[in-house]
């Protein structure tokens, strides 16, 4: 730990010694392609669940079907989990020739269970993948979640309960869902899980704080303002319970923190908002979201080229005239909320043409023609044992939507997208390695479907995989934009440990360039710690590994010396003063100065407000959630001093500056003092 300061004099408004400052007044073409089913090719055929005999097919089984991607071996090339109902789960190896092993009981993934959802995140931070799988059954030994933790030598250990994630009941589990996130920006990856039938506190939805001590994880739902279950017997709680199907920690209104959104059965999806301080709050309402009838699968995505993310729900479309009768679901199809930026939403369902899905499941938002625009895709279908009137989605077709400007074509059939099962998850990797995304199908009750993506075009990539060190290091929640000039517009990807149903997709910022071979001008990673770098004149068609620096203070000094002057540590001591300012580096940093300019403006200021005697004080700090904090101090005597807190200092307003983390904050000073000072405090 480092303690910097520099104070200012209140005195009478005049220069005092010891460094007091006086306190005077002062586009491109769209692209066909071909999709092509390779799974036998692949050799990854497998069964997701068979109904023993006699069986009467009905919910959760028949809404089942995970799987999710990671290199789990750290070799290069993606490997695929997949969960299957009241069997051992396959862990497929990807041989890095077109083909994956099932490597399962090598691996020692081995537990039979009613295995639903699935993601991958290190939970521990050691460099290797961790393994976390719902289940959804009415018994079952165990009747719990799995949590499969990596030992970095291509084995596993199954450790729910040691880490506190098991969520073990005795009797009935419809667990959905899962997803990674570092929702309180700690460091350590958090869970969310997805709870379809709710019927008491131990199989809800809940949020799993990763603590990084013994016990692991530990429930915080109720606590973070994002219980979802409503208690009957609890005076205080949520009006209704969500039947949450999917969920994703992504930051939606771009302040740094990530929010929660879930994707609801019977009109119960919501949005919470992250308030910085281990706290949400409900802001669906206001957001003008939840008007999906039937939220079962979600996409996150900039899908309009804007900067602000976007929010696609699946739900039931059902245009049959009359209506048919069924067992209370709504028929009016999938949301797609445009994000209007200030936290609220505009449904553009519509206007962009993706109402009609049938009765959707899985969607993912993805580049398939690397054209510099996403995509959307989705599964669907749905078939019980129980209701006639379910007949007409027993066929229902994937869908395949190309964005031709904002607005969204279906061509499902002319690349190849055939597949008319009972899809239920989705996601997208780049399995083969040749810079365009493949795209793989769970269906449930039956055998999956790998198109391996052979759109043939003019096309350019580039894929940006980010390695957390101050940050988790699987980088989930880094937010990776490309600048590529000449007037194109800026990409803009979120590293992403969530679900679009039941399943996970591929870890990277993958970005199509069109047909420009030119270097991309900029890649600017923002770490979930708030640390930013750029990386200029990057090439094309490439993987780009970009590696967090190891503090916030680390990447500052990257940001303004050289490689030769930090390894010569003369100039980048936190005591060293570059510039002879008589401010040093710590102070510096924790201002958002330049260490190498002497250019005048000092952290804090004060001048007269409107009224008369009134005393403002404006001062700059660099706001990260952890690693910095700037303090205000005030003192009569220049000996005793006590930190200002809201009360003394009133804000009036904050500026955000180009600077990574640095505001500028203008407050009313109300206490009698005569001397501030900041105080800069920098964490190992």
């Amino acid at each position: 730990m480092f303690i910097n300061r520099q104070w200012l004099g209140l005195q009478s408004l005049r220069l005092s010694a010891f460094f007091l400052i006086a306190l005077v007044l002062c586009p491109c073409a769209p692209a066909e392609g071909s999709f092509v089913n390779v799974t036998d090719e692949a050799e990854i055929g497998y069964l997701q669940w068979t109904a023993p005999a006699g069986w009467v097919k009905h919910v959760p089984e028949v809404m089942t079907g995970g799987a999710a991607v990671a290199d789990f071996d750290n070799d290069g090339w993606v490997d695929l989990l997949v969960t299957r109902y009241q069997s051992t789960d396959t862990l497929f190896r990807n041989l890095g020739d077109g083909t994956f092993e099932s490597v399962s009981e090598l691996a020692g993934i081995e537990v039979v269970a009613p295995s639903n959802g699935a993601a991958w995140g290190d939970i521990d931070n050691d460099g290797d993948a961790d393994l976390y799988i719902s289940v959804a059954g009415e018994s079952g030994d165990p009747l719990r979640n799995l949590l499969y933790v990596n030992h970095g030598d291509g084995t596993f250990s199954e450790e729910g309960r040691l880490w506190g994630a098991d969520l073990e009941v005795p009797n009935w589990h419809s667990g959905f869902s899962v997803a990674f996130g570092d929702y309180n920006l700690d460091g350590r990856l958090d869970i969310h899980t997805c709870q379809w039938a709710v019927t008491g506190p131990g199989n809800r939805s809940v949020l799993l704080k990763n603590t990084g001590l013994s016990g692991g994880f530990f429930d915080v739902t109720a606590g973070a303002g994002v219980e979802m279950w409503d208690d009957p017997e609890a005076a205080e709680g949520p009006e209704f319970t969500t039947q949450a199907f999917t969920s994703r920690l992504t930051d939606l209104d771009l302040d740094g923190w990530p929010d929660l959104v879930v994707a609801g059965d019977f009109g119960t999806s919501r949005l919470f908002w992250n308030n910085g301080d281990g706290t949400f709050v409900d802001g669906t309402e206001l957001a003008q979201i939840g008007g999906d009838e039937n939220g079962m699968g979600l996409a996150v995505g900039d899908y309009d080229g804007d900067g602000l993310p976007d929010l696609f729900f699946t739900s039931i479309y059902d245009g049959r005239q009359p209506a048919i009768p069924n067992s209370g679901w709504g028929v009016t199809g999938n949301r797609l909320y445009r994000n209007l930026g200030n936290r609220v939403f505009e449904d553009a369902t519509d206007d962009a043409g993706v109402r009609d899905g049938g009765w959707g499941w899985g969607a993912v938002f993805f580049d398939y023609d690397n054209d510099g625009d996403l995509d959307l895709a989705m599964t669907n279908g749905f078939e019980t044992d129980r209701m006639e009137t379910e007949t007409p989605f027993h066929t229902d077709p994937t869908k395949l939507w190309r964005n031709d400007g904002g607005t969204f074509t279906d061509v499902s059939t002319s690349v190849g997208i055939t597949d008319t099962e009972k899809g239920k998850g989705l996601l997208v990797f780049d399995y083969d390695r040749d810079g365009d995304l493949d795209l793989f199908i769970v269906n449930n009750e039956g055998s999956p479907i790998l198109y391996r993506n052979d759109t043939v075009n003019d096309n350019h990539w580039l894929r940006v995989k980010p390695r957390g060190r101050y940050s988790n290091r699987d980088g989930i929640g880094a937010v990776v934009t490309i600048f590529q000039g000449d007037n194109a517009p800026a990409q803009h990807r979120e590293i992403s440990g969530g679900s679009h149903f039941l399943t996970q997709s591929e870890k990277i910022a993958h970005f199509g360039l069109g047909d420009s071979a030119e270097p991309v001008a900029r890649v600017r990673v923002r770490w979930p710690s708030g640390i930013e770098q750029e990386i200029l004149n990057v090439a094309p068609n490439q993987e780009l590994e970009v590696i967090e620096p190891g503090s916030p203070y680390e990447a500052w000094l990257a940001e303004h010396f050289s490689d030769g002057e930090r390894a010569a540590g003369v100039v980048t001591d936190q005591l060293a003063d570059p510039d002879g300012d008589g401010l040093n580096n710590a102070l510096e940093f924790g201002a958002g100065l330049d260490p190498r300019n002497a250019d005048g403006i000092g952290p804090i200021g004060i001048f007269r407000g409107a009224d008369s005697g009134e005393r403002l004080v404006r001062y700059r700090h660099r706001r990260l959630p952890r690693g910095v904090r700037a303090l205000i101090e005030k003192s009569t005597n220049l000996e005793d001093w006590q930190p200002c807190d809201a009360v003394d200092l009133e804000a009036i307003s904050v500026e955000k500056t180009s600077d990574w983390g640095v505001e500028i904050i203008t407050s009313r000073l109300v206490p009698e003092a005569n001397y501030l000072r900041m105080r800069v405090v920098i964490e190992p």
